[in-house]
């Protein structure tokens, strides 16, 4: 940090414009060594936007003079190594000397009470392209999670599941003191780690292995965030155990427990809970889920596509829905050896979820000239369970030659049962299907993901190659029975007509292998100016058999459908070579490139001896420019173009009718998509003033992208969909935001802004149909600390969502959405603290959807400190302690808008037990929590 400050001062100072003679002298002193201090740097800063205004140097005999300075106020910072900063604010006239005389500086490890020192540590700060919070500027509870410490930090955002937004952009990674934990499932650091333990937060792109390797910036990078812990923290143990229970249905226990000493860190958790913490990854929904389409999130405020890859009889309720039991464990280690030439960091976990719940759904779908509304109803069921473990084993043979072995997977099975009825009605009100459905299924899933990298610089800098071999399996088995019974009316008379019976066993199996290698070469041209060519070879399998039986005269499920029967193979064979020229510069990296891709599609038809073959070429270009302003604010802008194939699901010529109403049914003549991407960001942080600024925006547009194609019957109700290729959608976001400390008032206070959209172009009953969706919406939220006494925090979020569909412009979906959080704590006197959460979703009535879905949830407890350093708590705990909570969503899919209520926990109250331990070298002093 002392290098880069000084390179800062240098550079900055090389500006200044001499004009007049005041002067600022004094004599820089350590207060504990009795000595004159030389080589400090002394700035002056400009007080109203903390920009650097002059440096200098002390001599060697501590003393400094900074001259011909221009009248104003101003900010005098003397920085040293292993001394704390030193602040002061002076205000210069023309012509005049300020003489601060002795300046005293004491060391960080000896910073007394009684010496008077003007200290700031800056709540944010620049480091190259890594934005640094110091985690105690951000003051949180006792006991407090990392998860509620990073809801308060500027510019990131944390939504229900645990998901991390981070200038605009997803988090993709939480590391600890640089290092992966628990592989792929971040929520165990946030959600298990205690605030009071981390230092830093880091927020950066992390760059691609083969970028930190060469130095030359690829463009590929992931959004991680990194914890630093305290240095206490690093030697000994810490952790954190909760207890709760009602003594009846509601329990929630959870420990983990850390042990680091040297380089060797082990961790471990576990965790049994009825109240909704599972421990599930963020992607765990998006696994079990499904859909069809564009869709909009209201919780997020952001428009998505989603095609629904999953197996037949997946009925298992998603995260989120239901009444929850899980239970969770893991264990995770990290070494280094041979002189740190050598490390492995490896985990276990594993997961399984019990959901039982009910809920109800009521769709609009506008088709050309008819409106129908459907209503559901049911109960369900699931149980899944997961074993996975992960490694990193990285070895640096010597200065120029690395290798890298990363390997992850796991082995699981679901279960699962549901239970519906439903009925539609037209636009006159009458009622021209019911159902009844009843599904059962179980399954085997396995995934592995293996990846060798080996890297090898060469004497001449930047002159580099390396080899990536990766290969990807992944395989789902499940077997099933599939019951329903559909009437059909007169949409006129409302008679019943027709009595379909539906009675199938379901067997499903489908495999995906990736094996994926490339060979890359780096070379110097001139001067921070390189070139990157590379050679990759990609195969890819996939396989399905999905098979339907039908009850014989006997009742045996042994007569095969195959109309909802076919076994098919997809072969894609893809020969790609490129290159690209990169400038590494001080200020400014840039990029621009393209590879060329020839692909080679096989599909065959077993059932049905029937076999497809096509032959792409494509270019994938890409472009990226990051400029540095300077060390406190940057300019990114990324463009790249990638195809994307079918998947086996999509162009499997067979119909799924596991929902009885809606059958799909695959189009083995789809093209592969190609996308075309750009993103910029921009962020600019002052930190002294504690004042920072982020805008980002992404746009994406795709030819040949692959839609669906809607018929539904006017007279029955029931849908088909296929799929084919469409030009002319799109989707964007956008967002941005302002924070800073209002001094006077000591709170800090940020506001933002967000605009998501997208076109989403399909077909409906033979129609060309056009869906626009928007969504603007804006944030604001404050917080404020004072020291054993009291904290809370404030955010809110306005968003209107307005959806508009060709086939029936004067049908609108226009509704307005509000969301207000607000918590507290406040510490009493005998070591009592109150604690107060309250969330408020206010969802606007639409024509379609009139029930009140509003929800107060408020949560609150009180409890009373324990042991040594308040370490303890013991408290009683409400949750939706006003009896109002609602399993509730909106979403808009294409033509279709859907309102869903299920069931989900409600009021209930525990007695809780937390205690955060630690065993260190810090012990004998008070733990900041």
């Amino acid at each position: 940090m002392r290098k880069l400050t000084q390179i800062l001062l240098i550079v900055l100072a090389s500006t200044t414009v001499h004009a007049q003679q005041a002067t600022v002298k004094g004599n820089i002193y350590d207060t504990i060594n009795k000595e004159h201090l030389s080589n400090t740097v002394i700035a002056l800063l400009r007080s109203h936007d903390s920009v650097l205004y002059k440096f200098t140097r002390s001599d060697k005999d501590g003393n400094f003079s900074l001259q011909h300075i221009i009248p104003g106020k101003y900010i005098v910072l003397i920085t040293e190594n292993t001394y704390a900063d030193y602040l002061d604010s002076i205000t210069i006239n023309s012509d005049t000397t300020i003489a601060l005389g002795r300046v005293p500086m004491t060391l960080k490890a000896n910073l007394l009470k009684e010496v008077i020192v003007q200290q700031q540590i800056a709540a944010m700060r620049m480091r190259g392209d890594t934005l640094e919070y110091a985690a105690d500027s951000f003051k949180v509870r006792q006991g407090a999670s990392v998860e509620e410490m990073l809801k308060r930090l500027p510019g990131v955002q944390v939504d229900k599941d645990g998901k991390i937004t981070a200038q605009g952009e997803t988090v993709e990674k939480v590391l600890v003191d640089g290092e992966e934990f628990f592989g792929d499932d971040p929520t165990i650091a946030t959600k298990n780690l205690q605030a009071d333990a981390i230092d830093k937060v880091q927020v950066f792109d992390k760059k691609s292995d083969q970028a930190e390797f060469t130095g030359i910036d690829d463009g590929q990078k992931t959004k991680t965030i990194n914890l630093k812990l305290k240095a206490d923290k690093k030697k000994g143990s810490f952790g954190k155990v909760d207890l709760a229970s009602d003594f009846q249905n509601r329990w929630n226990n959870s420990a983990m427990i850390n042990n680091f000493k040297g380089s060797v860190k082990l961790s471990g958790y576990g965790i049994m809970s009825s109240t909704g913490k599972t421990g599930l990854d963020w992607g765990e929904s998006e696994k079990y889920g499904g859909g069809n389409g564009m869709q909009y999130d209201e919780e997020s405020g952001g428009f998505y596509i989603n095609f629904d890859n999953n197996d037949d009889l997946n009925n298992a309720s998603y995260y989120g829905e239901g009444l929850p039991k899980s239970w969770s464990a893991g264990l995770n280690l990290s070494d280094k050896f041979d002189d740190d030439n050598q490390s492995l960091n490896g985990s276990y976990r594993y997961n399984k979820l019990n959901t039982l719940g009910s809920g109800k759904t009521i769709s609009e779908s506008r088709l050309p000239g008819n409106t129908f509304i459907s209503r559901d109803s049911g109960t369900n069921f699931s149980s899944r369970q997961r074993h996975s473990a992960n490694a990193i084993y990285e070895w640096k043979i010597d200065s120029s030659t690395s290798v890298k072995l990363t390997g992850s997977g796991y082995t699981g099975t679901t279960l699962g049962s549901s239970i519906s009825n439903s009925f539609t009605t037209n636009k006159a009100g009458i009622k021209i299907n019911d159902s009844y459905t009843k599904t059962a299924s179980s399954g085997e899933n396995q995934n592995l993901n293996v990846n060798f990298l080996l890297r090898k610089k060469f004497k001449k800098a930047g002159r580099s190659l390396s080899l990536n071999i990766n290969e990807q399996y992944n395989s789902n088995n499940s077997t099933g029975t599939l019951y329903g019974n559909i009437h059909y009316y007169d949409d006129t008379t409302g008679v019943m007509y027709v009595d379909s019976l539906t009675d199938q066993l379901k067997k499903n199996s489908t495999s995906i292998n990736t094996i994926a290698s490339k060979i890359t070469y780096t070379e110097p041209i001139i001067k921070k100016l390189f070139v990157e060519v590379n050679y990759a070879l990609r195969s890819y399998t996939a396989n399905s058999k999905k098979l339907s039986y039908d009850r014989d005269d006997d009742g045996k499920f042994s007569q095969l459908n195959d109309i909802y029967s076919n076994d098919y193979r997809f072969d894609v064979l893809t020969n790609t070579g490129g290159a690209a020229f990169r400038y590494n510069g001080k200020k400014v990296t840039a990029s621009a490139g393209t590879d060329v891709g020839f692909t080679n599609f096989t599909q065959k038809d077993l059932m049905n001896d029937t076999t497809y073959k096509r032959d792409y070429t494509n270019f994938f270009p890409k472009a990226n420019f990051t400029y540095k302003i300077n060390s406190t604010s940057r300019f990114q802008i990324n463009y790249n173009g990638s195809t994307s194939q079918p998947t086996i699901n999509q162009i499997q010529p067979v119909k799924d009718n596991s929902n009885l109403l809606v059958e799909t049914i695959g189009n083995p003549d789809l093209k592969q998509a190609f996308n075309h991407r750009i993103f910029f960001n921009f962020n600019s942080y002052k930190v002294l003033s504690q004042r920072g600024f982020y805008v980002y925006g992404s746009f994406n547009t795709t030819s040949h992208a692959i839609v669906t194609d809607q018929s539904t019957d006017l007279a029955t109700g029931k849908t088909t969909l296929k799929y084919f290729n469409r030009n002319g959608n799109y989707n964007f976001y956008s967002g941005g935001g302002y924070n800073m400390k209002l001094k006077k008032l000591d709170m800090f206070v940020n506001a933002g802004f967000d605009y998501t959209g997208s076109r989403y172009s399909n077909r409906v009953n033979n129609k060309d149909n056009t869906t626009n969706n928007q969504a603007p919406g804006v944030r604001i939220g404050l917080q404020k600390y004072k020291e054993k006494k009291y904290n809370f925090y404030y955010n809110s979020s306005f968003f209107y969502n307005f959806s508009k569909s060709s086939i029936q412009e004067s049908n609108t979906t226009n509704y307005w959405t509000q969301e207000h959080n607000f918590n507290a704590n406040i510490t009493l006197p005998w070591k009592l603290e109150i604690n107060t959460d309250l969330q408020v979703n206010l969802r606007q009535k639409t024509p379609s959807f009139t029930e009140n879905n509003n929800v107060f949830l408020w949560n609150a407890y009180i409890g009373r400190r324990l042991l040594k350093n308040d370490k303890a708590i013991i408290k009683i705990q409400g949750y939706d302690i006003l009896n109002q909570n609602k399993g509730y969503s909106r979403s808009i899919n294409t033509n279709i808008t859907t309102e869903r209520n299920y069931e989900t926990i409600r009021r209930y109250f525990v007695l809780a037990f937390t205690w955060n331990f630690s065993k260190s070298a810090m012990d004998a002093q008070p733990a900041a929590q």
